[in-house]
């Protein structure tokens, strides 16, 4: 851990201690890992508090800076989700932890400024690091990195930081109760006080000094009891009814998360004991569980409110039972299991993705993409095939319908085939421009594979092949999995790098054409997936990125939110063959001339609306493809395609 602090402390990653005495911008670290780079400057005020801190992380900007925390020049509040990083309160402090480096920054914010700033490696040192936390292999002097670290725009000041001529009796007696947890760097510390005070500082620039010393005590230190008091550093004024405590959870228990896990400690504000914080609410206030709202769509529901067959009980709502049919979802190398851990593949292989008694499903990725190639289900002695534009059985292509005892083929759309068994199973295999998978299934099936056991608890879904619950998803993964495997590599150029920044948060502007699914559907988790996706795109970065679109849309709608012609305004509208035309929500029944022959598996059929091009109202598709009105249809019959017209079947006309 490398920080700054007080008026110009410094504690290097070795521990190194030093005080610099300068108003300039001085960088506290610089390098780059794994292509991603991060640059984190800090610029003190004339009175020793930092009045900008800049944190460049993978291209992101982050700014600390009169009193206003921004992101790439957009004001932001916390808790901020980004595709690279996640910024949060933490304790008193503020924490940002990149989701593309190992690494973290925290900072202590005041009303005139930030007076203390950690940055935390959670692995080691890297080569080429630069700036005033230090680096591998360094020759340089003191003098020397402070002088290839700190930026003069002749306008700041940089001064020789000098020991006063008689320690400060603030330091002496403060830090005479820290002489045994500091031991042989007690000197230093000392030394580091004097020069710390000797100047026009403001009080937190003093206060800070002593809030990280008695960081490094431990917790039975009488200096973390005495140090408030000796040196007259009030303690942070909590918001609400909250109360401060010196060491206590980072993160306060909340109707959100009354149970919070967490075992990290600091100084933070707390509710009162047996309460969580009503963060569900305006304002700081502390009640207890059983009084806790639950929300839905941005509006909260008091205990004991009903929303359709949901009850609000302790922050949860509590649903009747099978209200909703479970899903495995297959999209790409992301997959969410029946019981809804969501997890992404690490490897390209043939994988079993659910198997139950009679039937299995087996999904092989292509070689040269993070792509399903083919999607194979064997039900008993019948085999069928669906890759990009095809569905097959027995390696026979099925044209708009197959139809046997226990499984029924329908082709919904040019985009989707509809798969439903006799035992319940219920299957849309999207086949075009990706393959995907969306596998329904009754309560009472039992599964194993990717898709994990469907038995309401998401603790054992990653069950392994020989019945062991894996907490690795690679090695969870591996285990159902066939043939020989590759490594899934991440962005495949900087213009897909770029091309996936600039392009996927769409999906999150809070004022975009996703907005209006944001409640009911979380996206974080999708724009993360986009600018995976589109990182690792082989083909064309559109299409890729038109795929990303269509998985949240068709998610928002399993929730009955229409996203209004997202396709026209993202440029992602397929093109249609002959005269078919494009629709949101295609359906086969009364849509095609096979569908007009009499009661039949196409109306029977029942699932989510489905994208693709089929034939507009007025029309129906014929056994050619094309879109043709009712007149011209065929007849379908047991003995086989009669075109229209008068004709004896079976002696009558």
């Amino acid at each position: 851990v490398c920080r700054t602090y007080g008026s110009g402390v410094f504690s290097s990653f070795n521990q190194s201690l030093f005080h610099l005495r300068s108003s300039c911008p001085v960088t506290l670290t610089h390098f780059s890992h794994a292509g991603a780079e991060a640059h984190i400057v800090i610029q003190r005020g004339a009175r020793g508090l930092m009045e900008r801190v800049e944190i460049i992380v993978n291209k992101i900007t982050t700014l600390v800076h009169n009193s206003t925390l921004t992101v790439d020049g957009i004001s932001v509040s916390l808790p901020y989700d980004h595709t690279y990083q996640h910024v949060f309160n933490y304790g008193i402090y503020t924490r940002l932890q990149s989701k593309v480096l190992p690494l973290s920054v925290t900072w202590y914010s005041v009303p005139s400024g930030v007076s203390s700033v950690w940055v935390q490696m959670d692995q080691g040192l890297f080569e080429g690091m630069t700036g005033l936390c230090g680096h591998q292999n360094s020759s340089e002097t003191m003098q020397q990195l402070i002088s290839s670290s700190v930026f003069s725009d002749g306008q700041c000041l940089t001064q020789d930081t000098t020991t006063p001529q008689s320690i400060s009796n603030v330091c002496r007696d403060v830090l005479s109760h820290a002489y045994e947890c500091l031991g042989t760097k007690y000197k230093t510390f000392l030394d580091l006080c004097s020069k710390n005070f000797n100047g026009p500082w403001h009080q937190e620039a003093n206060c800070s000094f002593f809030r990280e010393v008695s960081n490094l005590c431990a917790s039975s230190s009488t200096f973390r009891t005495l140090w408030r008091s000796k040196s007259k550093c009030a303690p942070p004024v909590c918001p609400g009814d909250l109360h401060f405590v010196e060491m206590g959870s980072a993160f306060p228990p909340t109707c959100s998360n009354p149970k919070n896990s967490s075992t990290e400690l600091t100084s933070t504000c707390l509710p009162p004991g047996g309460m969580v914080l009503n963060d569900r609410d305006g304002g700081y206030k502390s009640i207890t569980v059983d009084k806790c709202p639950c929300v839905h769509a941005k509006m909260t529901y008091a205990p004991g409110q009903q929303r359709k067959t949901n009850t609000c009980v302790k922050t949860k709502w509590i649903c009747s039972a099978n209200t909703c049919p479970a899903q495995c979802i297959i999209e790409g190398q992301f997959i969410t299991t029946f019981d809804g851990k969501h997890f992404s593949l690490m490897d390209r292989c043939t994988y079993v993705a659910a198997r139950g008694q009679n039937w299995t499903l087996n999904i092989q990725y292509s070689t040269h993409s993070v792509s399903i190639e083919k999607v194979y289900l064997n039900i008993d002695q019948e085999k069928y095939t669906f890759s990009a534009n095809s569905a097959q059985l027995n390696n026979i292509e099925i044209g708009d319908l197959s139809h046997t005892e226990s499984t029924t083929i329908i082709w919904q759309s040019s985009m989707f085939v509809q798969v439903q068994t006799s035992f319940g199973l219920k299957m849309q295999v999207q086949v075009s421009p990706e393959v995907q998978i969306y596998l329904n299934l009754p309560p009472s099936e039992e599964t194993k594979g990717l898709c994990g056991v469907f038995n309401n608890d998401t603790n054992d879904d990653f069950t392994t092949f020989s019945g062991i619950i894996e907490s690795s998803v690679q090695l969870f993964a591996l285990s159902w999995s066939m043939g020989t495997c590759s490594t899934i590599t991440g962005c495949i150029s900087t213009d897909n790098e770029m091309f996936a920044e600039q392009k996927c948060d769409q999906l999150m502007d809070p004022e975009g054409l996703f907005a209006a699914c944001h409640d009911y559907v979380p996206v974080l988790s999708y724009v993360e997936a986009c600018v995976k996706r589109t990182c690792q795109c082989a083909g064309t970065l559109q299409d890729c990125l038109c795929v990303s679109f269509g998985n949240y849309a068709k998610a928002c709608a399993a929730q009955g939110i229409t996203i209004a012609d997202w396709r026209t305004e993202t440029n992602c509208i397929p093109s249609c063959m002959g005269n078919l035309k494009f629709s949101y929500s295609a359906l086969a029944c009364n849509h095609t001339c096979r569908s007009l022959s009499g009661p039949g598996p196409f109306c029977e059929v029942q699932d989510e609306p489905v994208e693709g091009c089929g034939c507009p109202s007025g029309t129906h598709l014929s056994f050619q493809g094309t879109c043709i009105p009712r007149t011209l249809c065929s007849c379908y019959h047991p003995a086989g395609i009669t075109p229209p017209g008068q004709v004896l079947i079976g002696g009558r006309m």
